[in-house]
């Protein structure tokens, strides 16, 4: 019987001894968890920029099959689109308020003759000129299916003056 009542006191006191995670252990992950957390959610900003940008321009290029679709050898005033200003066409506001949550700004500038136009918004990463400074990035698209990246907001009074208008 000595021997019974010996292994169950070797039993409750291991059982005793073992009670899990302290509060401090605890603590010490759910801060290691956080930290790791906020690092990934950094990391995550640059790339969620980088979709909403092709985005934009995956719909500056729909802007164009648009205007496409509607060309009988002039493109009508209706296509011209300035922010701020609900574009009369649905499916152009439609794309038009998308730029917008995304962050672009959509643009569609006819040149005098209605022949050509350029559509191009605003980006939400940054480029690097020459100089080292960073500028607000542009994608502007052409009636004649160029694109190009600019790093500064092309003059829609330019444009509109040019026969063709071009993307420079």
């Amino acid at each position: 019987m000595a021997d019974e009542s010996s292994i169950m006191d070797i039993m409750l006191k291991t059982k005793q001894g073992k009670s899990g995670f302290t509060l401090i252990e605890m603590l010490v992950v759910v801060a290691i968890i956080g930290l790791l957390s906020s690092v990934v959610l950094n990391a995550l900003g640059p790339a969620r920029n980088k979709a909403k940008d092709a985005r934009i321009m995956q719909e500056v290029g729909q802007v164009r099959d648009l205007a496409e679709t509607v060309y009988n050898g002039h493109y009508p005033e209706s296509i011209a689109v300035t922010p701020g200003v609900t574009p009369s066409n649905s499916d152009l506001a439609s794309l038009d308020s998308d730029i917008a949550t995304q962050g672009g700004e959509l643009h569609v500038v006819l040149s005098s003759d209605s022949a050509t136009f350029i559509a191009y918004s605003k980006l939400n990463t940054l480029a690097t000129d020459q100089s080292g400074t960073e500028q607000t990035q542009y994608y502007c698209l052409d009636s004649g299916g160029k694109a190009v990246f600019l790093l500064s907001q092309p003059n829609d009074a330019a444009v509109g003056g040019s026969s063709p208008a071009t993307c420079e």
